[in-house]
């Protein structure tokens, strides 16, 4: 029923029949509403997830209850982060959250674990998934270390307009402020003084792009 969705994976090819036939007997359609928690610190070990529509969002979130949004993921990407408990010697208290409704085929951490002893394609996927999330991890501590709070509003607003196509970034000041580790009232008062300088237009729910040259100047 979902082989044409699995035959996505990276090592799909390289399972036997029966493996394969498992997996399409195991998998299952979640759904999740927006703003929706996917996986929590503390919580059993989820699966991998293969992303069909919609978003999910992966963040830290410190004892005050102040978030830090280290990665993000879209429809066509494969989130390992909610199967890092079957990783030997990696654990991460990160919490995964629908951005956006979304849809997602799982495998199960039992059948995921399962194939990962049996082929050896399987496990190699999933430490690779890994250390190329912890890139994108990297990136975002980077800039939430090194750049400031203009540079980050610009940097997100730019590759999001690039990933869809759109000078219309749709997004919120709050999701805004979660994506990039910063206060609502902080990123506020940056769109403002970026909307006086002509660079963007802030919209009920958007944020559109005035003066793309201008803003990759400003990183």
């Amino acid at each position: 029923m979902y082989t044409e969705t699995l035959s996505r994976l990276p090592f799909w090819q390289h399972l036997t029949p029966a493996q394969q036939a498992a997996a399409a007997d195991q998998c299952r359609r979640v759904e999740y509403a927006a703003g929706q928690a996917v996986h929590s610190p503390g919580e059993g070990c989820l699966g991998v997830l293969l992303i069909e529509s919609g978003a999910l969002r992966i963040y830290l979130s410190s004892p005050e209850g102040r978030q830090a949004t280290i990665d993000r993921l879209h429809a066509g990407q494969i989130c390992v982060m909610t199967a890092a408990c079957m990783m030997r010697g990696v654990s991460f208290d990160v919490q995964v959250e629908a951005e956006s409704d979304t849809a997602a085929l799982l495998l199960p951490a039992r059948l995921f674990a399962g194939l990962m002893q049996e082929n050896i394609y399987v496990e190699a996927f999933l430490y690779r998934a890994a250390t190329e999330r912890f890139a994108s991890v990297l990136t975002g501590m980077e800039q939430m270390l090194f750049l400031t709070l203009e540079q980050r509003v610009a940097s997100f607003l730019l590759d999001e307009a690039a990933r869809t196509g759109s000078d219309a970034v749709r997004v919120t000041q709050e999701q805004l402020a979660q994506a990039i580790g910063s206060a609502r009232e902080a990123v506020s008062r940056t769109l403002k003084k970026l909307e006086r300088q002509g660079l963007v237009t802030v919209e009920r729910g958007a944020v559109r792009l005035a003066d793309r040259p201008a803003l990759y100047r400003l990183l």
